[in-house]
């Protein structure tokens, strides 16, 4: 899931590319919400600025995204799976947030011009809990796989099965496994978090047989990681 956009003012969309992103209108009328300046804390009265606002949908959850915005606000924006949100190219525009779908904030976005550094994220005391989107690890066209010359002192390609998905962070183990007859069991020869990598056969893996095995752990699932075991190769000569 992914979608991406430019505003420009408070309600020019140019370059939309997706259909998650969308910007409303208050019922009341006009082009901006007026919204309590979630950034100020307290204080004895309550000021408000002017937001375009966009509802964000993925999967049935709904969340907004306000821009604290004006007629020369020019911002890219882009949101990723659970609502991770990436601004660039930003001018006249120092400060957004997004907000559960009752406008309860989750966190707030600070920019270049008040942060004096990249875009700053901050989650605030009390703040809503962010949806969290099912989107499990896929595995996708076949299995991973083990190239070359089954041979000691030859190098051979690991190459991990595709995958989507995963909730949160998702990490990958590409693991060389051997067996003594391709049945099992399959015993760890090496790994790497990357998705192809070459290793050398060396002495002790002759007459044993090989396999790629794609191991993909995520935030909700690292404990028990989804995988993908590929075809046995070989036997290994020596």
């Amino acid at each position: 899931m992914s979608d991406s956009l430019v505003l420009i003012g408070v309600k020019d969309i140019r370059k939309h590319t997706g259909t998650e992103m969308l910007r409303i209108n208050p019922t009341g009328g006009g082009d901006t919400f007026q919204l309590k300046q979630w950034w100020v804390k307290g204080g004895v009265s309550t000021c408000y600025t002017d937001a375009t606002v966009f509802n964000v949908t993925q999967n049935g959850n709904m969340v907004k995204l306000a821009i604290a915005s004006s007629m020369s606000t020019n911002l890219n924006i882009s949101v990723n799976d659970n609502f991770q949100f990436t601004f660039s190219n930003f001018n006249e525009v120092n400060r957004a947030a997004l907000f559960s779908s009752t406008f309860e904030l989750i966190e707030e976005y600070v920019f270049p011009r008040i942060s004096g550094g990249k875009v700053m994220t901050v989650i605030p005391a009390g703040a809503a809990v962010r949806p969290i989107v099912a989107n499990p690890v896929t595995f996708t066209d076949g299995s991973g796989a083990v190239t070359g010359t089954y041979e000691v002192g030859e190098t051979v390609t690991i190459t991990s099965a595709p995958y989507s998905g995963g909730i949160g962070v998702t990490t990958l183990s590409n693991i060389l496994q051997s067996s003594t007859d391709g049945l099992s069991p399959w015993t760890f020869v090496t790994s790497s978090s990357q998705a192809s990598f070459t290793y050398e056969l060396v002495v002790g893996l002759d007459t044993k047989y090989l396999r790629q095995s794609t191991q993909v752990a995520d935030t909700q699932d690292d404990n028990a990681p989804h995988v993908n075991n590929g075809a046995a190769v070989g036997p290994v000569t020596s």
